[in-house]
């Protein structure tokens, strides 16, 4: 079993998880792009839903196939699902390969559920080998750059500085190697000034739906947000 049909196996499973009524929130990458369309060749059962994209990307393609975008509304998304670069056993993430990372944390953040969806080759003892994404402004992005090194990253900048987020920021690629304490270095990096968000997502998945061969697995790491992790 190749790793695009892991892909289209997860995203297939995690169709079952998106409701056909309220606010959904619908992240960004090769994975997602499966279920996006899955939910869209039965767009008229999720007419009532509406999706909150984590990127331009994503939004594009829901316009595509006629589906309702929320994006100022009150109260929480419902459910988030999403990819990721990395998963620890805990649950954690590297995120943000694809240059989505704030938006995708902002939404995760906000959402009751936050489903993972991942073929089986991101799932890792630890978290590091993918080296870390972190959106910071270009004002003095230098120095910012070099106060993420004295963390102990090797830094260099997305593309030499050409690609832009969709928020107009830039894209640092910190290689931290493999990372011994993920919510020390979460908690490190938030203090530094000049970083709008990191692609360390601690804590925040409920649960991940792994592809794995002919087959899925599913891992639940919280009940409900902010419980704690199941023993």
């Amino acid at each position: 079993m190749d790793v695009v049909e892991e892909k289209r196996n997860a995203a297939k499973y995690a169709l079952s998880f998106v409701p056909s009524k309220g606010t959904v929130g619908i992240g960004t990458g090769s994975t997602v792009k499966f279920l996006i369309d899955l939910i869209g060749e039965n767009r008229e059962y999720y007419g009532e839903a509406n999706f909150v994209p984590t990127s331009k990307e994503t939004e594009n393609r829901l316009r595509e196939f006629g589906l309702n975008i929320a994006y100022n509304f009150r109260g929480k998304i419902m459910i988030d699902i999403d990819g990721a670069d990395e998963v620890d056993p805990q649950g954690n993430l590297i995120k943000g390969g694809g240059g989505a990372l704030t938006r995708e944390k902002i939404v995760a953040h906000n959402s009751e559920e936050f489903v993972v969806i991942a073929d089986s080759g991101k799932y890792v003892q630890r978290l590091g080998k993918f080296k870390l994404p972190i959106e910071i402004l270009p004002f003095l992005a230098e120095q910012t750059i070099s106060n993420i090194e004295n963390l102990g990253a090797k830094v260099n900048l997305r593309d030499n500085g050409e690609f832009k987020t969709d928020n107009g920021n830039l894209i640092a690629i910190a290689d931290f190697g493999y990372i011994s304490d993920p919510e020390i270095v979460s908690q490190q990096l938030s203090h530094i000034p000049g970083i709008v968000e990191h692609g360390l997502f601690i804590k925040m998945a409920t649960r991940s739906i792994e592809g794995h061969g002919n087959s899925v697995r599913e891992h639940v790491y919280l009940k409900k947000k902010g419980e704690g992790h199941n023993q």
